[in-house]
């Protein structure tokens, strides 16, 4: 045969044999690409018991959070308040076995399931199984780490300490100033004892100015309200949280520990206490209720906690005794935003006009500040929601007229002397 032939023949056969090979390993590849890729969680959640999303973070110094954009990460962070015990994780992208360890724990846990959480920290094991053999837990195709931080009482108070600003209570009342928590605008946590009899409790938290947000338990109480709520109690230890913020950048924190005692006779040392900031005082009767129904919140849902509810095609807000928030502003963590609650608990939109002034509620609920456009009009909604009228000097500099009847910034006209352009803005 012609050698020019073999050569030919042979480079033929060397590159057909290279050629399988490579489609070969490329198969194999896929092939095992498309089989890891089905072990894979698409999202990852830790909640509350009472709702609400606890944010994962990729590092353990808690400053870069779980990015969704991009695959699952194998180990993540969080971190819980003291007044939190149990978690609850959910998970979406695998339709296999899911079971949930817990460091120094035998039980097997499922997801939706409520688990314990002690405080310190707290490994949890996410394993995803193709088969599950209960004598070898280890045994899975994919395991995912979150470890939860639980902080004590005395870690949060130090931290909230070393983050609080120049802004003030002038006072704290509970029932009505008949039981004195020797109060210290510079001192942040308190601790009180009542009687079993008590079931709620109204607390005053006032500001020493007004232009500051106070939030109790995360209900916005203000002038109005005489800066008051009343707290239902439940037996054991009750936190309750006091939080101001004023022009959504300076903010400072109260905790009150009000321990409602299981025991029928409390000794009353309310006087023994007077000197001493730091030890419990104790109440045995006074105007502190003891019938649940005087709390102004009295329509009840045992069903929900610190959730949201819908009645009747209607969202409601439930406080932590179940009782729908009525008549007052609500933050919510979770989002960032306010939302006010009408007198039948129901979350309002559109307009709402309150104690003179107007605010706008989008079809979220959430109430919007700076520029909006509503209905072909545009109007100016303050740092703390209110609408604004008259001359108003926006952060670019220019002026704007704001009709003084309906807020309505006014464009392509005069206003006394001065014009105003088609973007509503003074022309000098």
């Amino acid at each position: 045969m012609n050698r020019g032939i073999k050569y030919i023949i042979s480079f033929s056969m060397v590159v057909s044999i290279f050629s399988t090979v490579e489609f070969s390993n490329t198969l194999s590849v896929m092939e095992k690409t498309v089989y890891a890729s089905s072990y894979e969680l698409t999202d990852l959640k830790l909640e509350n018991t009472g709702g609400g999303d606890i944010n994962l973070y990729e590092n353990d110094n808690y400053t870069k959070e779980l990015n969704n954009d991009k695959s699952l990460e194998r180990t993540y962070y969080a971190k819980i308040s003291s007044d939190r015990s149990k978690v609850v994780f959910d998970t979406s992208g695998f339709d296999g076995t899911i079971k949930i360890f817990k460091s120094n724990s035998k039980k097997i846990y499922n997801k939706g399931d409520e688990i314990p959480v002690l405080t310190g920290k707290t490994t949890f094991y996410i394993r995803l199984y193709d088969k599950y053999d209960e004598d070898k837990p280890t045994d899975c195709t994919k395991e995912y780490k979150v470890i939860v931080k639980r902080y004590t009482s005395e870690e949060e108070n130090a931290i909230k300490s070393d983050n609080q600003d120049n802004i003030y209570l002038k006072n704290i009342q509970l029932d009505y100033g008949d039981i004195p928590i020797n109060f210290d605008k510079e001192k942040s946590s308190y601790s009180v004892k009542v009687s079993k009899d008590v079931k709620s409790i109204p607390i005053k938290a006032e500001p020493e100015d007004g232009s500051i947000e106070v939030r109790i338990n995360n209900i916005i109480v203000d002038e109005n309200d005489d800066y008051k709520k009343t707290v239902n109690l439940d037996k054991g230890n009750n936190k309750i949280e006091i939080d101001l913020s004023q022009y959504d950048e300076e903010k400072r924190s109260y905790i009150v520990n009000i321990d409602r005692e299981d025991s029928a006779n409390v000794t009353d040392q309310n006087n023994a206490n007077s000197s001493d900031n730091k030890s419990p005082i104790t109440v045995t009767n006074g105007n502190g209720s003891n019938n649940s129904n005087d709390n102004e919140n009295n329509i009840t849902n045992t069903s929900a906690h610190n959730k949201w509810v819908k009645v009747s095609d209607k969202w409601r807000y439930n406080d932590s005794y179940g009782n729908p928030i009525r008549n007052s502003w609500y933050y919510d963590n979770t989002y960032g935003k306010k939302y006010y609650f009408d007198n039948e608990g129901n979350m309002v939109i559109g307009w709402l006009k309150l104690n003179n002034s107007w605010y706008y509620l989008d079809n979220s609920g959430a109430m919007e500040i700076g520029w909006k456009k509503v209905e072909g009009n545009w109007y100016y909604l303050d740092y703390d929601g209110k609408m604004k009228t008259g001359w108003f000097k926006d952060s670019d500099g220019r002026y704007y007229y704001l009709n003084e009847s309906n807020g309505v910034m006014m464009h392509d006209t005069m206003i006394g002397r001065y014009k105003l352009g088609s973007d509503g803005s003074w022309i000098a």
